[in-house]
């Protein structure tokens, strides 16, 4: 990978701080090749980043080196800021972990370390992607540029929860062995799913080629409107009585073709040689199955929501035409990811709202169509901010 290469990778992975609600300061870095790194050096507003201010450094030099040359695996790192991770940061030397995406790149502690210097931080990350930087923030790596973003996200919403929790009683943590097995199956089995460059050609008429089309679109809204990140989250909608079209597993939102999008029996959950598709595959065709009138399903991790799924909460609409189309956002009994029994609870929720809260792991709607449910989603989202008292900067 040359400069141009590497700057083209950074820019298009800081469009996903979208300076939207709560701004992140930091730091950005990308290795260029075995003698150097680039760097959007200093302490910056990360949504407002430029290739102006990008920087080739020598990979010889420098704590970043340091990080760089011990760890051939770590290919990005960010180092972010925002007021609820500093002030996490500074409560204990390690923090329970209370959502499903973050024990996934941490296990069942999030560690916070005294300051950035490489020997700390490549201790913390010899276990982990991610950690905090006590009064400083968050630190996150990855293999790559989106990895290492969709890490800080991750991280930044798990500190959102700790603070604005506090006001629905307090944040459950996940016990620690299950927490612990989530990172073990993360990095065994979930990063490895769907590697491979190519998947086969897949034959369909300009119905079903929209919709896969659609699905595409509508997941990579979900990043441009904060509703998820990286591979985090999942869409599908009914193709006939029999099948569905869901998103692949363990896929970038960004990286998502035609091809990659799978049909599966929902009655069977055969897929036969496809990707293989979201661990909710279960769930979304229980929801096919079992209400006549939905058509499409999308789970989200965003912040206000997962701040409910962190302690166990849901809330009600307040009346008005959003109670009435959607109903209050009940929260389901607690199951294991991709399990028959979460799937159950989901459908047994849904038969009394569109949207409903999965304790530690975020939240599922469903509708009519994909742009109906995501303006759900949407909807529910700013009434959890509002509920909440979220601020739009610092």
């Amino acid at each position: 990978m040359d400069r141009d290469q590497a700057a083209t990778m950074m820019t298009n992975a800081l469009k996903g701080f979208h300076g939207k609600f709560k701004r992140m300061y930091g730091q950005f870095c990308v290795r260029v090749d075995e003698y150097t790194f680039l760097s959007t050096g200093g302490n910056k507003i990360l949504a407002e980043i430029s290739e102006d201010n990008y920087e080739l450094c020598d990979i010889r030099s420098g704590e970043l080196g340091e990080i760089f040359t011990k760890r051939s695996d770590i290919n990005a790192i960010l180092f972010g800021c925002t007021p609820d991770a500093v002030a996490v940061s500074e409560k204990a030397d390690a923090v329970p972990v209370t959502l499903e995406d973050l024990a996934r790149l941490t296990g069942s502690e999030l560690k916070v370390i005294p300051d950035a210097s490489a020997a700390n931080i490549l201790a913390a990350l010899k276990d982990s992607s991610v950690c905090l930087i006590r009064g400083t923030g968050v630190i996150a790596a990855g293999t790559n540029c989106r990895k290492a973003v969709a890490g800080a996200h991750i991280v930044e919403k798990a500190c959102e929860a700790e603070i604005h929790g506090e006001m629905l009683g307090g944040t459950v943590p996940i016990e620690k062995a299950l927490a612990d097995e989530f990172r073990k199956d993360f990095v065994s089995d979930y990063i490895n799913r769907n590697e491979e460059p190519n998947a086969e050609y897949v034959k369909y008429n300009e119905e079903e080629f929209a919709i896969r089309d659609s699905l595409i679109y509508h997941g990579k809204e979900l990043v441009r409107r904060d509703l998820s990140y990286g591979s985090w989250g999942n869409l599908s909608v009914r193709l006939n009585d029999d099948e569905m079209l869901i998103t692949p597993s363990s896929m970038d939102y960004f990286d998502i073709r035609m091809e990659d999008i799978v049909k599966v029996n929902i009655h069977t959950l055969d897929y036969g040689n496809q990707r293989i598709p979201s661990t909710e595959v279960r769930m979304h065709a229980a929801a096919y199955r079992e209400l006549p009138d939905c058509r499409a399903v999308i789970q989200t991790r965003s912040n206000a929501i997962s701040v409910f799924a962190a302690c166990e909460a849901g809330f009600a609409l307040g009346g008005g035409e959003l109670q009435e189309m959607i109903g209050d956002v009940k929260v389901t009994e607690y199951r294991l990811p991709g399990s028959e029994e979460l799937a159950d609870s989901v459908v047994s929720t849904f038969r009394d709202t569109h949207a409903c809260i999965i304790p530690h792991h975020g939240a599922v709607f469903y509708g009519p169509s994909l742009d109906v449910v995501q303006a759900i989603a949407e909807a529910v989202e700013m009434k959890a901010r509002n509920l909440l008292s979220f601020d739009s900067g610092f």
